[in-house]
């Protein structure tokens, strides 16, 4: 009688693993139940049909997403001050600043890291990043430095890379100077740079130009800054970031009061 109980318990652990790696198994050749993926989606009479709770297509592996997403992407703003910004000429200062608003806010809607960099304010006391800019995200990091070209600063540099973001959207005061040289370094370093136009400017029509036909050269992708809350959102039916991406785009694309719609 022992006997028998001690078999049948071998039998009956036999069948719990085989069951087990069974389940492993289908979970391992349908990601869609392990990752608990959205089913197909089918449009009737052109309206289409969502299971509830539906919550928008899968994430995509941020190393081989082609766009920006919240998972590979950083900020990255240099040269904000307030001298600098006198210098520019090429854009009215009230539209610059306020799309870079835009930028950051949703930058830290979307908590993808960010960092400032002004130059010279340990140095000869210069006015530091725009307050006005900081204050929306208080959870930067804020390098200070002595070169122009922000990628000779070693700790510049260093906090990119500990960022482990492969994009970077990056902006920067003079568009030909403080910009160019570390957007033009950091795509030689194997990052995917992007520059929003509507953020950066120089002082003259001609030397922005000149700087952002510099940096295409070099493979820095140009967009405007609207592009960057449409890809993060990326999917309407994400609506955990859907309703303060509106209100971004209502207030610094559209220009209007988020609060009246």
């Amino acid at each position: 009688m022992k006997t028998s109980s001690k078999k049948i318990g071998s039998l009956v652990s036999i069948i719990s693993v085989a069951a087990l790696l069974s389940i492993v198994s289908v979970l391992a050749v349908t990601p869609e139940v392990a990752t608990g993926n959205p089913m197909e989606i089918k449009t009737v009479n052109g309206v289409a049909q969502y299971p509830q709770e539906y919550q928008g297509t899968p994430i995509r592996d941020p190393l081989e997403d082609t766009f920006l997403s919240p998972t590979n992407s950083a900020l990255i703003l240099i040269d904000y001050q307030p001298h600098i910004l006198m210098g520019v000429n090429s854009m009215e200062h009230a539209d610059l600043i306020h799309n870079t608003k835009g930028l950051i806010k949703t930058a830290v809607h979307f908590d993808i890291p960010i960092i400032f960099s002004h130059v010279g304010v340990g140095l000869h006391g210069s006015q530091p990043f725009l307050e006005e800019l900081t204050e929306l995200a208080p959870d930067a990091i804020i390098i200070d430095r002595t070169n122009v070209n922000a990628w000779e600063e070693a700790e510049f540099v260093k906090a990119v890379d500990a960022l482990d973001r492969k994009k970077l959207i990056m902006g920067g005061l003079w568009t030909d100077v403080c910009l160019a040289y570390p957007a033009i370094e950091a795509t030689q370093a194997g990052y995917d740079v992007y520059v929003p136009e509507d953020i950066v400017g120089s002082f003259s029509q001609m030397s922005h130009e000149n700087g952002m036909e510099r940096i295409l050269q070099a493979g820095v992708t140009p967009i405007t800054w609207n592009v960057v809350p449409a890809e993060l959102q990326r999917d309407h039916a994400s609506s955990d970031t859907a309703g303060e991406t509106t209100r971004i785009f209502l207030e610094y694309l559209f220009k209007t009061d988020p609060d009246k719609g």
